[in-house]
């Protein structure tokens, strides 16, 4: 029964997509170079790393993204003797909101959710990973090279959830996007 209610209702959500004649449906990819700044229990890692997305535009206001994460992994000393080794990795869903300003020039903001899966190693070779959920936060622009091509920078806030050796992280992106 509720495999039948869930298709009826897809078919009516994909019918009535279809019978607006505002909604503009554009996919892109894109890829982004990442810079994160973490606040963890014993230290403050710094992460350079990638980020791939595939999402889509629904109309020129509203649209939706699917990215997967991934970054370098960072090594400090938390006293003389110890060193921590660390990384993570994401996936997610964000929903993207823009609000064009010029014919090529917008400004964008953004909220999702993500699965975070954080490594660490330590000194005594002991390995660990936690994994939680991340709380996405973002604000940035968007500008259009040409009807295919566009940029993207923002600036976002993570907090993190049932992760015990992380608390919250800022990020900063910049990337392109391709449209379809």
């Amino acid at each position: 029964m509720n495999k039948y209610f869930l298709a009826a209702l897809l078919s009516v959500s994909v019918l009535s997509f279809q019978a607006n004649a505002e909604n503009i449906y554009t996919p892109y990819i894109g890829i982004d170079g990442i810079y994160n700044k973490a606040k963890a229990n014993h230290f403050r890692p710094q992460y350079y790393g990638a980020n791939i997305n595939l999402g889509t535009t629904y109309n020129k206001y509203f649209g939706t993204e699917i990215f997967y994460t991934q970054v370098g992994s960072e090594t400090k000393k938390v006293n003389s003797v110890q060193k921590y080794k660390t990384s993570y990795r994401a996936y997610g869903i964000d929903l993207i909101a823009t609000a064009p300003l010029f014919q090529n020039f917008g400004l964008t903001a953004g909220a999702g959710i993500a699965t975070y899966i954080l490594s660490e190693k330590r000194p005594i070779a002991s390995h660990s990973s936690d994994e939680g959920f991340g709380y996405r936060f973002s604000a940035g622009f968007v500008y259009d090279l040409n009807q295919n091509v566009a940029l993207r920078g923002r600036a976002g806030y993570i907090n993190f959830d049932h992760i015990s050796n992380a608390d919250h992280m800022a990020e900063y992106v910049f990337g392109i996007r391709y449209k379809f």
